[in-house]
């Protein structure tokens, strides 16, 4: 063939392949059209409008989706359900980007990876203008928690929840150079944040570990939550769980007097369903005029203290918890204290001696507490004189527990069990004993 031959034929050849390719992209567009109609008949939830598939992940993901990244320079990334989401698809994905409630709450654990402050910046960003609720936990003690904090605080006017949970203690104490106070300071730009409009619950805990016991005690600088505290007027819930809250408010001059709460209505030093543990003494500082449920361990609070609290606050109190209750016998007068509470209805009390439990019994006789519906007392020592008092006013009372500590009087517990059928919830004996 001639060169022009030659070049007319490649010419043609290239057309034809031009061809060909634009009938395989037709080819590959229509299987990928029909492929999605097959999976949309075989795959029901394909078809659901984004903002019901929105709601959907709503409902199935944790609460408090955990962001638990390695340590620096171990391997892995984020294991969280949600970040999985991200995984699945590209329509999936483009729906949970769109989606801020997903976003609003996450659990950080420390020590984070390297890099995680980035992440944390863009989670919270992808909540838009949402409630934040935070879990912050692990060894505080890592030099990431500064940047974290400061993060944390960015969002601050975001912020709805946010629980602290120390699980180690800074063994280092002889390099307070290098470790600050030894104090838990997560509080790191947090006045740049300014008021904290939506924060509604704060908790400040030690972890439990393994065997259900708690783990070494963790100091709170004391100023810096008096700080926290006065920049959220509409806090409704507090719990401060077996920790040192009052760390520095001693080195004070003048001490802080009279923060007032206004919106705070729970407010509790140590978990919900056993003793209270927590250093209470920052009760000194604060007037709560709406609480309407108080634990208190009076470990770092006197009796007076307990008693100036309520009368600079006049609560409309509702529970009350006490777990050193010694005080109340010796340094106050008991019926004094009692009228300071006329709308309680739950009375829950830790180890009470003889004196008290004379003076309660007096106390229920004389009507003191007349909307007392729930009466708890663990490790009540043998007596029938507050047991007959309580069988006397069992109309009172819908819920009745006496956690004995020795033999159980007989007489009483007969007539109890008559009043079981009635519906009053009774339990008195051990705990190994039940109505």
């Amino acid at each position: 063939m001639s060169v022009k031959e030659l070049r007319t034929q490649i010419e043609k050849i290239s057309d034809e392949t031009e061809l060909q390719k634009k009938f395989l992209a037709k080819l590959r567009s229509d299987k990928s059209l029909l492929q999605h109609q097959l999976n949309a008949v075989l795959d029901p939830v394909a078809r659901l409008p984004p903002e019901t598939s929105s709601n959907i992940f709503l409902h199935c993901l944790s609460p408090v989706p955990a962001l638990d990244l390695p340590p620096s320079g171990a391997c892995g990334g984020p294991d969280t359900y949600l970040i999985l989401l991200l995984t699945v698809c590209n329509a999936w994905t483009t729906i949970a980007l769109s989606t801020p409630d997903l976003w609003t709450a996450i659990d950080i654990i420390f020590p984070c990876a390297e890099g995680f402050p980035e992440i944390l910046e863009t989670w919270l960003q992808r909540a838009r203008k949402r409630p934040l609720s935070i879990l912050s936990r692990g060894n505080l003690d890592d030099p990431s928690v500064s940047a974290i904090s400061a993060i944390i605080w960015k969002h601050g006017q975001q912020l709805r929840s946010l629980e602290i949970c120390a699980d180690t203690e800074n063994e280092d104490t002889e390099n307070e150079e290098e470790h600050g106070t030894g104090h838990v300071d997560l509080f790191l730009g947090m006045l740049k944040s300014g008021p904290l409009p939506l924060f509604q619950t704060l908790v400040i805990r030690r972890l439990l570990d393994e065997s259900g016991l708690l783990g070494p005690l963790r100091e709170f600088s004391g100023p810096q939550i008096l700080e926290l505290l006065s920049l959220a007027p509409n806090l409704m819930e507090c719990t401060f769980h077996d920790v040192d809250c009052v760390s520095g408010l001693s080195d004070l001059d003048p001490r802080p007097k009279n923060l007032i709460l206004p919106n705070l209505c729970r407010l509790s030093f140590g978990p919900r369903t056993a003793i209270p543990n927590g250093e209470d003494g920052i009760l000194q500082c604060l007037s709560v005029p709406r609480l309407e449920v108080l634990s208190v361990s009076l470990s770092n609070l006197s009796a007076n203290d307990l008693i100036s609290f309520l009368e600079r606050s006049s609560p409309p109190l509702q529970e009350l918890v006490i777990s050193d209750v010694s005080g109340l016998i010796h340094d106050i007068h008991f019926h004094d204290f009692l009228r300071l509470l006329p709308s309680l209805q739950h009375f829950e009390v830790w180890w009470p001696s003889d004196d008290l439990m004379t003076q309660l019994s007096a106390a229920l006789e004389d009507s003191f507490w007349p909307n007392l519906r729930d009466l708890i007392i663990h490790n009540l020592s043998p007596t029938t004189t507050l047991l007959h008092t309580l069988y006397a006013r069992r109309p009172q009372f819908q819920t009745l527990r006496i956690e004995m500590n020795g033999p159980l009087p007989v007489e009483i517990l007969s007539a109890m069990r008559e009043l079981v059928a009635s519906g009053i919830q009774i339990y008195i004996g051990t705990k190994k004993f039940r109505l």
